[in-house]
């Protein structure tokens, strides 16, 4: 026998169709939410957002079955978007380094003159920084010639300048172009032996040099005077004379002493003066008791330098409204100051002569500290072996004197000369000799008048040298 089926009221069935219906669409909207799929967003129903508003009301979950299944599907979709732009953000880094490589290579590749891309080896890349060195250098010493250059010319038009501006004649308020012109134009020299008590002559211990075109200019001159003293004093002297000019002549030609004159000139002296004594001390001649002291004065045109040890002296005679005395060096007596405290320091002493009550007789001298020897009168000079061990020395006192339109004349002799005669007699006697331009007549008035002064002063005659020159 058939059952029946149960009959369902009309409004039971709609509303289980609707039901069905409302699953339906639910399933279908979830399916067709955006997706993620790789690197590809798939859109769905985003156009229709109104749409999408009054559906997700109708379709809102109510269960808790459904609120967990919407979350799990939203947490995907949150993971995978994240992911996608992790991915997508590395991929373009990597993306724009290699372009950027590819750029920079492409670029090395095609710029022109790259010569430290085509230097392959060590060897290459060290002749290339030479080759840039050397002509650093070469621009250095282009430009340092250049400037050189430039300050010459500036120089020569200032002294075109000066010329120009000083036209009259000289005088001192115009010195500029008068000590460009001012320098020896004459000069003469003369020696006469000395007479001893017995009345005969005696050696002439004197001897002087004087030499024109000193090194290698026509107004350079050399002008020395040496007096020898003790029982060897002439070969003393004679062996000064010939060794010391030739030894600073030789040191001037070879010494660039136009970077530093003064410094220059001033160890030339010192230095040829010792060589001359060292070579005296080993030349044979008894230099015991014996020596000789010397004055140098060497003209560069209108620059003189003097160098002295002894008692020689040299003067200038200078006329600026009235005669005055310019001394180019100093005598070196053993009392003077500080050659006394040389002299002492040393082991030595200094005294003169004394009579039987003790009282000083003549000059002082310079004596060992327990004999009495050598007797020297003077402080300083070439030879004088047994001086030399208590503080006699040949070491120069050099002065640099400029000449002025004033100077007139210069003066050179030995202590023959300035013994009894005074600088101011001297020069004045010169000077009326200057006037004339009468350098022998002058050196023959000065020889004469210093004989007859040691007649008169003395029971003996020493040796009278002397050298005049004359400035213009």
């Amino acid at each position: 026998m058939k059952q029946k089926a149960p009959q369902i009221s009309p409004n039971k069935l709609y509303a289980s169709l609707l039901k069905k219906k409302n699953e339906s669409d639910q399933q279908q909207k979830i399916v067709k939410s955006p997706v993620i799929q790789g690197n590809v967003y798939i859109n769905s129903l985003r156009n229709n957002q109104g749409q999408l508003k009054v559906d997700a009301k109708k379709s809102r979950p109510t269960s808790g079955k459904d609120l967990k299944d919407i979350s799990t599907v939203l947490l995907k979709k949150t993971h995978a978007r994240q992911n996608s732009k992790i991915i997508e953000t590395k991929e373009n880094s990597q993306n724009l380094t290699q372009s950027a490589l590819q750029l920079l290579q492409k670029i090395k590749a095609e710029r022109p003159d790259n010569k430290i891309g085509q230097i392959q080896t060590s060897k290459e890349i060290l002749q290339y920084h030479q080759q840039l060195i050397q002509k650093q250098y070469q621009k250095l010493l282009d430009l340092s010639k250049q400037t050189e250059h430039n300050q010459l010319q500036q120089q020569q038009q200032q002294q075109q300048q000066k010329q120009k501006l000083f036209k009259g004649p000289r005088s001192i308020s115009n010195p500029d172009i008068s000590t460009l012109q001012l320098c020896i134009t004459k000069a003469h020299a003369k020696s006469i032996p000395g007479m001893l008590y017995t009345g005969q002559t005696k050696i002439n211990q004197d001897s002087y040099k004087l030499i024109q075109k000193f090194g290698t200019k026509e107004n350079d001159w050399y002008l020395q005077v040496s007096d020898g003293h003790g029982t060897n004093g002439h070969q003393v002297a004679q062996f000064v004379q010939e060794i010391l000019p030739a030894y600073i002549e030789q040191e001037v030609m070879e010494a660039p002493y136009y970077y530093d004159r003064d410094k220059t000139i001033n160890n030339i002296f010192k230095q040829s003066f010792l060589k001359t004594n060292e070579d005296l001390l080993s030349s044979g001649i008894d230099v015991t008791y014996s020596g000789a002291t010397t004055v140098v004065v060497i003209a560069f045109e209108n620059i003189l330098y003097c160098a002295n040890i002894g008692d020689s002296r040299a003067i200038i005679g200078r006329y600026d409204t009235k005669l005055q005395v310019v001394e180019l060096s100093k005598d070196h007596k053993p009392d003077c100051f500080l050659e006394q405290a040389r002299i002492i320091q040393r082991g030595g002493r200094v005294q003169a002569y004394s009579d039987e009550d003790g009282n000083p007789i003549g000059p002082a001298r310079v004596w060992k500290a327990d004999e009495d020897v050598p007797g020297l009168a003077m402080s300083r000079s070439f030879g004088d072996y047994v001086a030399s061990q208590v503080g006699v020395i040949c070491e120069p006192e050099i002065i640099k004197h400029q000449l002025l339109p004033s100077d007139k004349f210069l003066v050179v002799a030995s202590d023959g000369i300035w013994e009894f005669l005074s600088n101011e007699w001297v020069i004045e006697t010169v000077n009326e000799y200057y006037k004339k331009g009468d350098a022998m007549g002058a050196c023959n008035k000065l020889t004469q008048a210093a004989k007859e002064a040691w007649q008169r002063e003395d029971e003996v005659i020493d040796d009278i040298t002397v050298i005049l020159a004359f400035f213009k």
